[in-house]
């Protein structure tokens, strides 16, 4: 009975042993290595890369313009060369054209379809604030619409520090023309553009942040724009359906017809 019973021992143990010895191993993962600070030149080359490498965007957009006692949501089409020139075709919910706006050559002219003429100076801002409920100068904006950085080719590098989880590079610039104090927000990881601060003396004028990068064609693009205009406690959020990237813009796209102008 008692060699039995040994046996019997010696058998579950045995079965034990083996399950015991055929368990898989854990293996530990090591958390994700930081990636190492490019010098303060390679990555503003990588800014400068990316920056001339897009020439022009076009899509239908969804832009939202929040701030006190305003709410505004409106379908816009809006095309973008380089940082020369912008057009903003402002919708209502029929998809009736409630204003025109382009920016190019210096230049910002608005079509106020109401009176069926091209207005500019003054009467630009006042239209705008009609159709919109406030005034955006979109000269100051038009290259973060592409993905890049306004007045970039005026900035210089001063210096790059790393944020408190060292997942964004953090670079100091100035703008040698103003003496505005530019901070520019890399994303370790991929080398694209986060986010743009501009600093007037010690008073932040504007945030813009870029946001859902997707691909198109070769490019990563932000697909979501953000911009806190923060001297006026306002936002203008754009949002892109299906942006089209250096397929090129008709001729005429910046001009309008010499009849209404006229």
């Amino acid at each position: 009975m008692s060699i039995r019973i040994s046996r019997h021992l010696y058998a579950i143990g045995f079965v034990l042993i083996f399950v015991v010895s055929c368990q898989p191993k854990v293996v530990s993962v090591s958390p994700e290595a930081k990636p190492e600070m490019p010098s303060l030149p390679a990555l503003f080359s990588q800014l400068e890369a990316r920056q001339s490498g897009i020439h022009d965007v076009k899509d239908f957009v969804r832009t939202k313009i929040s701030g006190e006692r305003l709410n505004h949501s409106f379908r816009q089409a809006l095309l973008v060369k380089g940082n020369e020139a912008i057009r903003v075709d402002t919708y209502n919910l029929f998809r009736q054209v409630l204003g025109v706006l382009i920016y190019e050559g210096g230049k910002t002219l608005m079509y106020d379809p109401g009176e069926n003429r091209v207005v500019y100076g003054q009467e630009v801002w006042d239209i705008m604030h009609r159709v919109m409920g406030t005034h955006i100068d979109f000269r100051e904006y038009i290259s973060v619409f592409s993905g890049g950085i306004p007045r970039f080719s005026y900035l210089q590098a001063k210096v790059a520090t790393w944020n408190a989880d060292q997942t964004i590079y953090r670079i100091e610039t100035i703008d040698r023309e103003t003496g505005e104090q530019v901070d520019i927000e890399i994303d370790a990881y991929t080398l694209l553009p986060k986010s743009v601060t501009r600093i007037r003396g010690t008073r932040e004028i504007y945030k813009a942040h870029w946001d859902d990068y997707q691909k198109v064609g070769q490019w990563d693009f932000a697909h979501k724009i953000l911009i806190e205009l923060t001297d006026r406690n306002e936002t203008v959020s754009v949002k892109y359906s299906d942006p089209v990237i250096n397929q090129g813009l008709a001729p005429d796209a910046f001009q309008f017809a010499s009849d209404i102008v006229n």
